[in-house]
């Protein structure tokens, strides 16, 4: 086990080749970290460092790898100590800050393939804009490579794309660090991204003090200080940019950056209600909730007998579904006010009561049977009948001859995929192109036949916008059958599969249970494991008489004083020693 330990943190440290080792109680400054990457390869904007890891760093790794290991062995943590499976998990996370900083490097070299294997789709002699926007298309389409091969969300795929990119200069503290295990991938980028728009010389600095020791007058670090919290984290980078922008300075920054980034969001709850988030500017939010308030209060003023609370949901979501602007310009050049509208896809069994199913909203989640049968019964409510296979479970299809695809087979494609065709993409079918899988083409062939795809179901996908570059620019392919699978090829040549939307899935019926069992088992679960009380919430131990009774018996503690700490400190390494069970057993 020990030699294979070893091989693998000889592997592990190769990939990561750190020039300079910094002590146990030291971040690597931005001048030597610069001076360390000036024998680097640069390639394609990225940096390939080619030095050897240094015998230390391999022995911690080592150590950290065989103490994991060991731990992952049936039975390894039996008869540990609560201090030695300490221990594995500290190992553990440094363990995991050495795998992202592999992951990071291997990042790295699947954008600069990219740029390279994909160089013919770049125009000849390219602009500045065009330019940029091959790097982009390069880097979105590894983006999305790590996320169909991982699950990972497609934010946080963009991200480590993006950390990859940056300047050597402006991230090397961060990654030295990194490939150290002593920072989390999550704090890395969090730092990189708070410091993007300074110059990468000041942003390596601000690294280095955030996440240095704490450190005396002297400027040596403070002995048996603990490890960096999140709220120091937080504390000194915010320090630093304040420093660095002034505080009103930065706060305007912070305040346009939100600005820009405004949006609205809705998020479905499990027990069928859910919430509609508005971000943008404070003054207008105000504003808004503001009008909300005085409507609400008119009407509870008026008689009506619903509370407060539920008059603002309400008034605010009814302004939302019915409400326009016919004098205003922005209003006026829309034309007709849309309609508010909510697709509801049920079966006719859970519709009619026959079962307890659940029905979906593509794009929202799924509803309750009780839900679905208010919906569907309300006045004005429209239904559409789907042919499905009795044996497949999905939609039945037809053909057009021309591009563009008629009204009702996009509709009956639509109701066919329920969600984007690409791999794990489930963004609705309303909000997604119509993609011919073998390119549309009018112009004959050498037998006189059609060199492309009919306009048929067979030959088309629901496929949002995002995967559907990837599709045009030639990164990603995708190939039909008749049969509504659809096969994509990805940048790096592997091959995912999605099928059509399954209606009758027996997933969409609830788990057949006794309810006494599941009453039982609902009052037992927060019994065998009680939620954790978090800060400033009353503990358990609150409660408990017995413990305010037995408090005269406990041994008092003497009073703190200054010479008090002095003996403390002298005699805490004796009791260190004392209490120090050693390594866990393995």
């Amino acid at each position: 086990m020990a030699e294979a330990t070893n091989i693998m943190a000889t592997a592990l440290l190769s990939a990561q080749s750190a020039q300079s080792v910094p002590s146990a109680q030291s971040v690597p400054s931005a001048q030597s970290v610069a001076d360390a990457d000036a024998d680097a390869d640069p390639v394609g904007g990225f940096v390939r460092s080619t030095a050897r890891p240094t015998p230390e760093i391999a022995a911690a790794v080592a150590a950290q790898l065989e103490m994991v290991l060991g731990a992952a062995r049936p039975g390894g943590l039996c008869g540990v100590s609560s201090e030695q499976a300490l221990q594995v998990v500290e190992a553990a996370e440094a363990l995991k800050a050495w795998v992202d900083a592999i992951s990071i490097d291997a990042t790295a070299v699947m954008v600069t393939e990219f740029e390279a294997d994909f160089e013919h789709l770049e125009p000849e002699a390219p602009s500045a804009w065009q330019r940029r926007r091959f790097l982009r298309s390069c880097r979105s389409a590894a983006a999305r490579e790590i996320q169909v091969a991982t699950g990972l969300a497609i934010t946080q795929c963009q991200r480590r794309v993006w950390f990859t990119a940056c300047e050597p200069q402006r991230v090397a503290p961060i990654r030295q660090l990194l490939r150290l295990g002593r920072v989390p991938l999550a704090r890395a980028m969090t730092l990189a991204q708070a410091t993007a728009h300074l110059d990468a010389y000041t942003a390596s600095v601000i690294a280095t003090r955030v996440l240095r020791p704490v450190t005396g007058p002297d400027g040596e670090p403070l002995p048996e200080m603990a490890p960096l919290s999140q709220a120091t984290f937080t504390t000194r980078l915010h320090r630093q940019l304040v420093l660095h922008n002034g505080l009103v300075g930065e706060a305007k920054r912070t305040h346009e950056e939100a600005v820009k980034a405004r949006r609205v969001t809705s998020e479905p709850h499990r027990d069928g209600t859910g919430a509609l988030v508005i971000t943008g500017d404070g003054p207008r939010i105000t504003a808004a909730a503001c009008r909300v308030e005085k409507i609400a209060r008119r009407l509870r003023k008026n008689g009506d007998e619903r509370t407060l609370d539920q008059l603002r949901a309400d008034v605010a979501t009814d302004l939302l579904m019915g409400g326009w602007i016919p004098d205003d310009p922005t209003f006026t050049a829309l034309g007709r006010p849309p309609v508010a509208t909510v697709q509801l896809i049920v079966t006719l069994p859970t519709l009619l009561g026959l079962d307890h199913g659940i029905a979906l909203i593509p794009g929202w989640g799924c509803v309750s049977s009780a839900q679905a049968q208010d919906l569907a019964l309300q006045l004005g409510s429209i239904w559409k009948r789907i042919v499905t296979d009795p044996i497949t479970g999905r939609a039945i299809e037809a053909t057009a001859g021309t591009y563009k695809v008629p009204a009702g087979m996009a509709e009956q494609i639509r109701a066919r995929d329920g969600t984007c065709r690409a791999p794990g993409c489930e963004i609705p079918t309303e909000r997604c192109d119509l993609d011919h899988s073998q390119e549309w083409s009018t112009t004959p062939d050498d037998t006189g036949g059609p060199t492309g795809g009919p306009t048929a179901e067979t030959n088309l996908a629901a496929v949002h916008r995002g995967h559907h570059n990837l599709k045009t620019s030639g990164f990603w392919d995708s190939d039909q059958s008749p049969q509504g699978a659809l096969a994509w090829t990805t940048a790096t040549g592997r091959a995912f599969t999605t099928y059509p939307y399954v209606y009758d899935h027996p997933d969409n019926l609830p788990i057949r249970t006794s309810n006494l069992e599941a009453h039982l088992g609902r009052r037992l679960a927060p019994l065998i494991n009680p939620d954790i009380p978090l800060p400033g919430h009353l503990s358990i131990f609150d409660h408990i008489d017995w413990t305010q009774a037995l408090a005269p018996a406990l041994p008092q503690q003497p009073q703190h004083t200054w010479e008090t700490a002095q003996a403390n400190q002298k005699q805490r390494p004796a009791m260190i020693a004392s209490r120090d069970p050693g390594p866990p057993p393995f």
